[in-house]
């Protein structure tokens, strides 16, 4: 079922977190790799649901294996999609106030399954629309990725009407795509931003990326506040990304992809957020290519 939104808008990522959601990693046929994948995911649920439920997506084929080998309060759901239910990374909806949830928007079939699932309706947005094309603050700013505006007719001007009109999105920074088709930036914290940094001149994400950090860096959001904008190393060997951060209440994740930077992007978060809880966590066999935790794990946040 649809509905309309009227005064909703995006939530913030640090809002009170109402559950965790993670997805069951698949067999790649790699046993090494597959074992290390389900045995930090184990780990991930048990370290989460000291702060909130979990719920663990699995395949109808893994759920029961999944389940058995699940912490004490953990759940699992069965779902065909499990990996892509969450990939989905829906926009969270609440009220004026801020404190009821009433809706997620995607205009994925996954997305409504997701909705569903977490027990909210679903709110349409234009074709192509998803939430890896948006990150927001809750407070009416939003960044948004370029492509986003692409194919309507009245292109930039007509996304940030929608924007505002579904999603209560007043104030939109338009980002380059650096080849990941995601907002290359993420919230922790109100007027704290994370960037991939570490890019030689001839990696081909540079110009990208370095456009975006300055442009990041003369913005300020909604409410005034000049960004602070934590320019992250990148993983030497792995594909993954520092700057993808889980977010969820005053708790902040940081992937680690075992290796030296690894506590070079863990003293910048920690430094920057002194008011959040900071932890590390294995994303090496979790994360998908060019992602860290946060689009690993999904929060959902609290209803009232």
């Amino acid at each position: 079922m649809s509905i309309s939104i009227g005064n909703l808008r995006a939530t913030a990522s640090w809002n009170r977190t109402s559950r965790f959601w993670l997805a069951w990693p698949q067999a790649t046929g790699h046993r090494d790799h597959d074992d290390a994948a389900r045995d930090d995911s184990i780990a991930l649920a048990q370290l989460l649901a000291v702060h909130a439920p979990v719920t663990m997506v699995a395949t109808p084929m893994d759920v029961v294996q999944c389940s058995l080998q699940m912490p004490a309060g953990v759940m699992t759901l069965a779902a065909d999609a499990g990996s892509s239910l969450l990939a989905t990374q829906p926009v969270w909806l609440a009220d004026a106030a801020g404190t009821v949830l009433a809706g997620v928007a995607s205009d994925s079939l996954a997305g409504r399954d997701l909705a569903q699932a977490a027990g909210v309706q679903v709110v349409d947005l234009p074709a192509g629309w998803q939430g890896d094309l948006i990150e927001t603050d809750g407070e009416g700013t939003a960044m948004v990725l370029a492509r986003l505006a692409e194919g309507l007719v009245g292109g930039r001007v007509e996304a940030e009407r929608l924007l505002a009109e579904k999603l209560g999105i007043m104030q939109v920074i338009w980002l380059n795509d650096p080849g990941a088709g995601r907002v290359p930036a993420r919230y922790l914290a109100p007027g704290v931003v994370a960037v991939p940094g570490g890019h030689d001149a001839n990696h081909p994400a540079f110009a990208a990326l370095s456009a975006n950090r300055d442009l990041l860096r003369a913005a300020s959001d909604r409410v005034g506040r000049n960004f602070k904008v934590l320019d992250l190393p990148c993983p030497s060997r792995q594909r993954g990304c520092y700057s993808d951060c889980m977010v969820a209440g005053d708790l902040v994740v940081v992937p680690e992809f075992e290796e030296s930077r690894d506590a070079q992007a863990f003293a910048q978060v920690v430094a920057a957020l002194p008011d959040s809880r900071v932890i590390a966590f294995p994303a090496t066999h979790l994360a998908g290519p060019g992602n860290g935790l946060g689009r690993t794990v999904l929060a959902q946040p609290k209803m009232n």
